[in-house]
């Protein structure tokens, strides 16, 4: 019975450790503006922060994406971002006051694609004059490394929400572990059943 327990934490840890690192995708923990806060006047850039460092090959931005949705429906960003450690930024014009929505797509350390939206509200300051926005994705107008909003707007649809290809990819990682685990428990009881039994004691008269 010993064995048979030490054999199946053996076999829970591997199927932890297979998990694990399939969990580890970046989550949001910073932006600009906040998370269901109001903005009263327009910051020098859009950003999000999150726990860890992004994965940009090639500083092309693939993959990339941060959209500004109006309360009308259009898109308020000028379609160039910038991937830098952790944060991802872009630059906006807003139009009119009233409820926005930010849908960003990264890529994380791991390598898997994740995506969510939030919402803030735009209070215009007197005078503002608001811009028209776009009915489409804006892509950017510059070339080159740090700013391919073009790669960005090809990449994700217009509302984003979890995670894309991550969930499939668990699955495939999880279901993996439950075939290591059959395995060790399958072989430990065969191994058991095999066992001779020990001789009787013979007593004596």
């Amino acid at each position: 019975m010993a064995g048979t327990a030490a054999a199946l934490a053996i076999a829970g840890s591997a199927v932890l450790g297979l998990v694990g690192p399939a969990s580890a995708h970046n989550y949001m923990i910073a932006s600009t503006p906040k998370v269901d806060g109001t903005l009263t006047s327009l910051p020098k850039t859009f950003e999000i922060t999150t726990n860890d460092r992004l994965l940009d090959i090639g500083r092309t931005d693939s993959g990339f994406a941060y959209r500004i949705v109006g309360p009308d429906g259009k898109y308020y960003e000028d379609g160039c971002l910038d991937v830098d450690g952790p944060s991802m930024t872009t630059k906006a014009a807003l139009g009119d006051s009233g409820k926005y929505t930010v849908e960003w797509q990264i890529i994380s350390a791991d390598g898997h694609t994740v995506s969510d939206e939030y919402t803030f509200t735009w209070d215009a300051p007197a005078g503002f004059t608001p811009a028209k926005g776009s009915s489409k994705p804006p892509v950017c107008a510059t070339s080159g490394s740090g700013s391919t909003g073009a790669s960005a707007s090809a990449d994700t649809t217009g509302t984003a929400s979890g995670n894309t290809d991550s969930a499939a990819s668990d699955a495939i990682w999880i279901g993996a572990g439950g075939v290591v685990l059959v395995g060790v428990v399958v072989a430990v009881l065969l191994l058991l059943r095999r066992r001779p039994a020990p001789a009787p004691d013979e007593s004596e008269d």
